[in-house]
């Protein structure tokens, strides 16, 4: 089984998402070939790869409606993961043999310093980096459930031309996570003013208490947006919720006038450190299942109205959180 930087295990789920996010190394249904498509409409041939390098559907939770889509690049022999490219994404629905081209996207790299958090005996909390990773990220609008594909096109960072590359993915009716304008569930979480010390409830290097003074049912029903870290920093089996939450605290920094900023531990850091741990899934925190979430980092911007105005998932930016917060305030 593997285990996190402290050395216990992980759940089996856990594991799973480790290996499917950090090391990027399951490997989708795909497709590859030399034909090209003029427009909507036109159909991609759905032949088999040829390639030396392998995309990875990341988005786990695609449904009919606008969705944050991640597509990371591997190379096949090495397993090293292919970053700040140049590519070009042709969506389309495999209602043939084939398919049919729906949309096309220019996807934006984001590259991403892993890391995590570890406590020393003597109470001292360290952070330490941990390689980078990375990947693609656009907006599809899928108007139809089924299977679909995508077409990966375009250069590496030392411009070397890519192969086009086909993973196949499914799109849902519906999401089984919470959708965008769907009511905030109003959850109510540990504060600092519960605690004896603020390390009870977050695990960040440098905690900010101001993000532990508000339950999120109170700040969603506060009348003013909201944004809201699901992270954590010393057991993130990804290690990127550190990166993460160091840009929700830049964004908090900097705009902590126009918004609540709450952030919550997504495990109970006292069943983490009791006699009976045994994996992380057995110490989630009940807002897991209250946001209907099956990996973390999340982090989830809320507008006035206490409605979900954007949900951005593992490998996010701060430009990304930024751009999500003025959405929903001029909404």
């Amino acid at each position: 089984m593997l285990s996190n930087v402290t050395g216990r295990p992980l759940s089996t789920r856990a594991a799973a998402l480790t290996l499917a996010l950090a090391a990027l190394l399951a490997v989708a249904a795909c497709g590859g070939g030399d034909d090209d498509s003029d427009g909507p409409g036109e159909t991609i041939i759905h032949t088999p790869i040829d390639s030396d390098i392998l995309p990875i559907i990341v988005s786990s939770d695609l449904a009919i409606g606008d969705n944050r889509f991640v597509v990371g690049l591997i190379e096949q022999e090495s397993g090293e993961q292919v970053i700040g490219g140049d590519l070009h994404l042709a969506f389309y629905l495999m209602d043939t043999n084939d398919g049919t081209l729906k949309f096309e996207r220019d996807p934006e790299p984001i590259i991403v310093t892993k890391s995590y958090t570890h406590t020393h005996p003597d109470g001292v909390i360290e952070t330490h980096e941990a390689g980078t990773v990375g990947a693609y990220v656009t907006h599809a609008d899928f108007d139809e459930a089924g299977l679909w594909g995508v077409e990966v096109t375009g250069s590496t960072a030392e411009g070397t031309d890519l192969e086009p590359i086909r993973p196949t993915f499914s799109v849902l009716e519906k999401s089984f996570g919470l959708n965008i304008g769907d009511p905030a569930p109003r959850s109510v979480q540990t504060l600092l003013s519960d605690v004896a010390d603020i390390k009870e409830i977050d695990t960040s290097q440098d905690p900010i208490p101001q993000q532990h003074n508000m339950t999120i049912a109170d700040a969603v029903t506060s009348g003013r947006p909201t944004v809201i870290a699901i992270a954590t920093p010393a057991f993130c089996e990804s290690q990127v919720c550190g990166p993460t939450k160091d840009y929700f605290d830049d964004l908090y920094n900097e705009r902590k006038d126009d918004a609540n900023f709450v952030h919550v531990e997504p495990y109970d850091l006292a069943c983490i450190n009791g006699p009976d741990f045994e994996t992380l899934y057995d110490c989630r925190n009940p807002i897991l299942d209250e946001w209907r979430l099956q990996s973390e980092p999340w982090v989830f911007i809320v507008d006035a109205d206490g409605n979900i105005a954007a949900k951005l998932d593992g490998l996010v930016t701060l430009e990304e959180m930024e751009a999500a917060l003025d959405d929903a305030l001029e909404a």
